[in-house]
């Protein structure tokens, strides 16, 4: 796919993509949200693909939405806007592959709230900055933060617009592991790779559960776990698993 806004590379089972605005600090337009969309939407499908890597490049992962554009746009034109990426964020959080978030400077929250692990540079600053410019959170973070952080930080959070360290963010639960610089994308390189090794449909599995029975009550994401984990039991991969484990070898899954 040719992107724009978007640089996209495909190796061993991992696909990296890097937002491509630096001037404007990898600020989501409309356009890269239709790229985004597209990519991923086509990611969802390619069996070579088993995890996802997303970066920025520049000083920033991402500003958040683009500021120039939301000024030339009539209400109606945000409100569409929001909807396109709230349904990016759901495709993300649906999609049955691990995306991890290689975050190398600014982040607004918004941006990395659908992913499933979140690698920081010791320079990545995280915040909803938007209170700052008279605009209020969007895209659906100001419910799923609550759910991370609880009310009273998330309040802390959107209603001061402040920007958080990394080491910070790892406290209050918002990144799971800070390295330098130096060393983000080689980390980021290493984690997908160990997890382009796992057994694909268990991941998504694994994924599934927890993302989709949040909205559940407790019996009934109990029986949703026990159908994706029986469902497994019917897999070649499950087997060849327990197989490679018994025979001490490395296991080859094949996604079937």
């Amino acid at each position: 796919m040719e992107s724009k806004n978007l640089e996209v590379s495909k190796q061993d089972g991992k696909l990296v993509v890097t937002f491509n605005r630096p001037n404007k600090l990898n600020a989501w337009s409309e356009q890269l949200v239709d790229e985004l969309t597209t990519l991923l939407e086509e990611a969802s499908f390619d069996n070579e693909i088993k995890v996802i890597v997303l970066t920025g490049k520049g000083k920033a992962f991402s500003a958040g939405g683009d500021l120039d554009e939301f000024l030339a746009s009539t209400p109606q034109q945000v409100e569409k806007y929001n909807r396109k990426v709230i349904d990016l964020f759901r495709l993300m959080e649906k999609m049955r592959k691990p995306i991890i978030a290689a975050v190398n400077g600014y982040c607004n929250l918004e941006t990395i709230q659908a992913v499933d692990y979140v690698l920081a540079s010791t320079t990545a600053k995280f915040g909803l900055p938007e209170i700052n410019v008279a605009i209020s959170p969007g895209a659906g973070i100001l419910v799923r933060l609550p759910r991370l952080v609880g009310h009273l930080k998330t309040k802390e959070i959107a209603l001061f617009g402040e920007w958080i360290d990394a080491e910070t963010a790892v406290k209050m639960g918002l990144v799971n592991r800070v390295v330098s610089p130096e060393e983000l994308m080689r980390v980021a390189d290493e984690l997908a790779t160990k997890l382009a090794s796992k057994a694909p449909l268990t991941l998504g599995a694994i994924k599934a559960v927890i993302n989709n029975s949040q909205g559940m009550g407790k019996d009934e994401a109990m029986e949703y776990q026990l159908k994706e984990n029986s469902s497994l039991f019917n897999t070649e991969d499950l087997r060849e698993g327990i197989k490679a484990f018994l025979e001490k070898r490395k296991p080859v899954y094949k996604g079937k």
